[in-house]
């Protein structure tokens, strides 16, 4: 009898502790160890809503974020048009470079939370300085907005990945308890073996086969990686 990998399934858990409560249950000698197994099969539901409602969480936070940042970057990318043509299409004069030190294009391609820093810290700061009839003056309100909003996501993301760390880490206490009860019924099905007199093979005829390669979970659906600042 072998032990079912941690890195399997919840599905794939509850085919083997329904496997086995069928089997003992099947037989007047093993029946009443099938009462333990019978519970843990009770319990899945709720560690399988935990896990989907973790998974459901973060899915979602990533969507969110990545509508956040492009709409962030977007409007960037068109606020360093308007500033290019108001530094006469000069990116060195010193007007282009009090809002970007850096070309727009790198600027969006940094780690969302700096850019967002930068954008509230320096990009804002800056056309709010300027006299309130030009003609960029707008585009303070949208930048901050869109940057508040990207944190408020990142943070957001963040959040639902804590959940799911801590789901992860009951699950994988649970998995360990599924183990544990196979294992020790196990050996009172090898005790129950040795005084009838039947093959010590009688006791694995209680658990189903574990595939080499079957019930693995899936892997999680992510963004694409935001860029990471250079050190």
């Amino acid at each position: 009898m072998e032990a079912i990998p941690r890195s399997y399934s919840l599905l794939s858990y509850l085919d083997h502790l329904e496997y086995s409560e069928a089997a003992l249950s099947a037989h007047p000698d093993t029946a009443p160890l099938a009462a333990l197994f019978a519970e843990e099969i009770a319990a899945w539901p709720g560690m399988f809503g935990r896990e989907r409602g973790a998974r459901r969480s973060v899915t979602r936070g990533n969507a969110v974020l990545a509508v956040r940042n492009a709409d962030l970057d977007e409007a960037t990318t068109r606020f360093g048009g308007e500033v290019l043509v108001e530094a006469g299409q000069d990116r060195s004069s010193p007007f282009f470079r009090r809002f970007f030190p850096v070309a727009p294009s790198v600027l969006v391609r940094q780690a969302l939370r700096k850019q967002c820093d930068r954008t509230l810290n320096v990009i804002v700061v800056e056309i709010e300085k300027l006299d309130e009839q030009n003609r960029l003056r707008p585009f303070a309100t949208l930048l901050a907005d869109l940057a508040k909003a990207a944190l408020g996501a990142l943070d957001g993301r963040g959040r639902v990945q804590g959940e799911r760390s801590t789901v992860r880490s009951d699950i994988d206490e649970w998995k360990e308890g599924v183990n544990q009860l196979r294992l020790t019924t196990y050996a009172e099905l090898l005790k129950m073996a040795a005084a009838s007199k039947r093959r010590r093979t009688w006791a694995d005829t209680f658990f189903a086969a574990v595939a080499d390669d079957a019930g693995q979970e899936p892997a999680p659906v992510v963004p694409a990686p935001e860029p990471e600042e250079t050190p």
